[in-house]
């Protein structure tokens, strides 16, 4: 009787043992299959830089518009812009990347964001989305670490009024306000260089990376 129970005593452990190991090894590979990590780098092609380039010009070009106050360019602009954005070589990024992931939803974003300038007839409506469009070119230059030129993420503290600040890129570091520009209606041109940068993007050197 003594050993019939210690047999299954022994059975039972084992059991549970078996049990335990099972349910460790049926997790781990349940984990594994259902959260797969995408690749996170990835250098963009030639071809794909170039492209972005175009945008980025096309860009610098619709904020002189707004600068001038020139509303024939802005909507010039915005059609230029929504060519390059329509041409942005996305193909050239590897599909299983969180760059491409981030490019292909934040280009939708852009792509609205130029068509609301273009079709607009409202200029704070048409600087609101300017505001926007530089917030996503920001982000698709840092996810691909564009490293063809530098550019100034620059900031006016009242681009909407006291106290509203708003954001656009330069290709250059001084200061040229695309929001309260040279026609202001309130303040004329005093206010063209009013702003600060306040994030470098530049990853023309190697290592390097955005300055704050």
């Amino acid at each position: 009787m003594i050993r019939l129970m210690k047999k299954l005593l022994i059975f039972i452990v084992v059991l549970v043992l078996v049990f335990f190991v099972y349910r460790l090894v049926f997790k781990k590979n349940k984990d594994s299959g259902e959260k797969p990590v995408p690749v996170a780098v990835g250098k963009p092609t030639a071809a794909f830089d170039e492209s972005v380039t175009q945008v980025l010009n096309s860009y610098y070009a619709l904020t002189d518009g707004f600068v001038n106050w020139d509303t024939a360019a802005v909507t010039a602009g915005a059609g230029t812009l929504e060519t390059t954005l329509a041409h942005l070589k996305v193909d050239e990024l590897k599909k299983d990347t969180v760059i491409y992931q981030t490019v292909i939803s934040t280009l939708d974003l852009a792509k609205m964001n130029g068509a609301t300038i273009k079709g607009s007839h409202d200029w704070a409506e048409q600087r609101h989305a300017l505001n926007d469009l530089s917030a996503n070119l920001r982000t698709i230059l840092l996810a691909v670490k564009y490293d063809k030129a530098p550019a100034y993420w620059q900031e006016c503290p009242m681009a909407f009024g006291e106290g509203q600040s708003g954001n656009w890129l330069s290709a250059k570091a001084a200061i040229v306000n695309p929001y309260l520009g040279n026609k202001d209606p309130k303040f004329g041109k005093t206010m063209l260089n009013c702003g600060e940068t306040k994030m470098t993007i530049d990853f023309t050197k190697v290592d390097s990376a955005p300055v704050k």
